[in-house]
């Protein structure tokens, strides 16, 4: 199949705006200045003898910021469209409702390089900002409540680090594209971890509303490596409403502590020759067994010649694996199955099942999308066949549950999108806000963590540190 389409990158782009106003739907903490609160400045041309409590007499470096004494409320502004080398740290705390603020001031965003930024305190926004080309990490977050929002993330190794002790964490609306780095990428070992976008090991984290874009790199243990997001030690996680494009792995998980773990309703395309959408495990795993990971109502175009749709290795039942709703247009092989899984309804087109089973409502048929989109025609068999979805709006903010063939029944689409009848009525989705609430999670998702590659069992990597540098080794497995 030819790579993705000059139309669908197009919608992919458009679709940066459009999660901008999506996003305003996802509940994030208030961060307008409180009362009492002071503002920071940081200026490449200012002086640290400053106070830096205006913008005419600004402080100049990171490492002065790092030493100021915040308070809930009080923000730290870096310069729009200057670049600030070294690390900016924050330990102090927020609170709920009134966060303390990291961000940019004037015009565009300040670009951020070196060891970046190292949030260890709770209740912190960080916001508007370029983080690129740092030590390890763009972002390492370890705190509870803290937001990462409007910030793009380029040329890490990891792009943001939700580290072990972080809790109800949200990542939304940001730009996370080419962090292309491994380390230690050294060939024997199985060690090698990097070019992801975002890595979670705390629990409760929201993923949402992003643009998760061209995160690989060459690895000297995996041929190539690298996703968009890896969850690696988290709980209750929830990846959902995402535009993943070009990414080696959409996910991988790993880490037997990993669990309840929900991607819902986003868009994943690749045309790179070996790229996956979903990497979980089962209990002979040695990063597993991995419980509780769902997929729902996900739209899967991968184009390259060897790619896999889904994997679940080693034992896997469905305590560990259940797919729902999704559609997998895939060239290579539609999944890879060591065990059983659960779930149904899903639509398979175009790639090999390799032995894989149909569950009840499965079906191998051409998907009848829109030419260079993922978006079904209203005569597709994506169209209001459906099992109940997790949540009341689709990729692009429709309501889920409407007719949309004009045969007058109401019903949602298989896949993140959900098509409208002109004269089809509005029916009820049964869900609302962000979703349904799983086993052992909260509402809206469940969480996993980090893991293989591609096949059979290979070899296994390092059990990996897990903290501040995000590292954690990785086994793979291949075909």
């Amino acid at each position: 199949m030819a790579p993705m389409s000059t139309k669908l990158r197009s919608s992919a782009r458009l679709a940066l705006v459009a999660f901008a106003v999506a996003a305003s739907s996802v509940a994030l903490p208030q961060t307008a200045q409180a009362a009492g609160a002071t503002t920071y400045y940081v200026s490449p041309s200012g002086n640290d003898s400053n106070a830096g409590t205006s913008p005419g007499s600004p402080i100049r470096t990171l490492g002065r910021a790092s030493g100021l004494g915040l308070n809930p409320g009080d923000s730290v502004l870096l310069q729009g469209g200057a670049t600030f080398s070294g690390k900016l740290a924050v330990w102090r705390n927020g609170a709920a409702g009134n966060p303390i603020t990291v961000g940019s001031y004037g015009t565009g965003r300040a670009i951020v390089t070196g060891d970046c930024l190292e949030v260890g305190g709770s209740y912190v926004t960080m916001r508007d900002l370029t983080i690129t080309g740092c030590t390890s990490n763009g972002i390492w977050t370890n705190g509870t409540g803290n937001v990462v929002t409007g910030v793009e993330a380029t040329h890490n190794i990891h792009g943001i680090d939700v580290g072990p002790q972080s809790k109800n964490t949200q990542i939304v609306s940001n730009y996370l594209h080419h962090n292309d780095r491994m380390a230690p990428n050294t060939p024997g070992a199985f060690d090698d971890y990097g070019a992801v976008g975002v890595v979670v090991e705390g629990d409760g984290t929201e993923v949402a509303y992003n643009t998760i874009t061209d995160n690989w790199a060459p690895s000297a243990d995996f041929g190539t490596d690298g996703s968009a997001v890896e969850i690696y030690g988290g709980i209750g996680t929830s990846v959902h409403h995402n535009l993943a494009s070009n990414n080696r792995t959409f996910t991988e998980l790993g880490n037997k502590r990993s669990a309840n773990t929900v991607y819902a309703y986003n868009q994943v395309t690749s045309s790179l020759t070996e790229s996956e959408f979903l990497i979980t495990r089962g209990d002979r795993d040695y990063f597993g067994p991995v419980a509780g990971t769902r997929a729902e109502n996900n739209s899967v175009q991968l184009t390259g010649a060897k790619s896999l749709g889904f994997s679940c290795y080693a034992g896997c039942t469905p305590t560990y694996f259940s797919l729902s709703n999704n559609v997998l247009d895939v060239a290579g092989r539609i999944g890879y199955l060591e065990g059983s899984m659960t779930g149904g309804n899903n639509v398979y087109w175009r790639g090999s099942m390799g032995g894989l089973k149909l569950m009840p409502g499965d079906r191998y048929v051409d998907p009848g999308f829109k030419p260079g989109t993922l978006v079904p025609t209203s005569t597709s068999p994506l169209v209001d066949v459906a099992t109940q979805p997790l949540m009341d709006s689709d990729l692009k903010g429709t309501q889920t549950g409407v007719d949309g063939n004009g045969d007058g029944k109401s019903g949602a689409d298989i896949g993140a999108y959900e098509v409208k009848s002109k004269d089809g009525k509005q029916g009820k989705s049964g869900k609302s806000g962000k979703g349904k609430k799983g086993k052992g999670g909260k509402k809206d998702g469940k969480k996993a963590g980090k893991g293989s590659k591609d096949g059979k069992k290979a070899g296994h990597g390092k059990s990996g540190k897990s903290g501040k540098s995000g590292k954690s080794g990785k086994g793979k497995h291949r075909h």
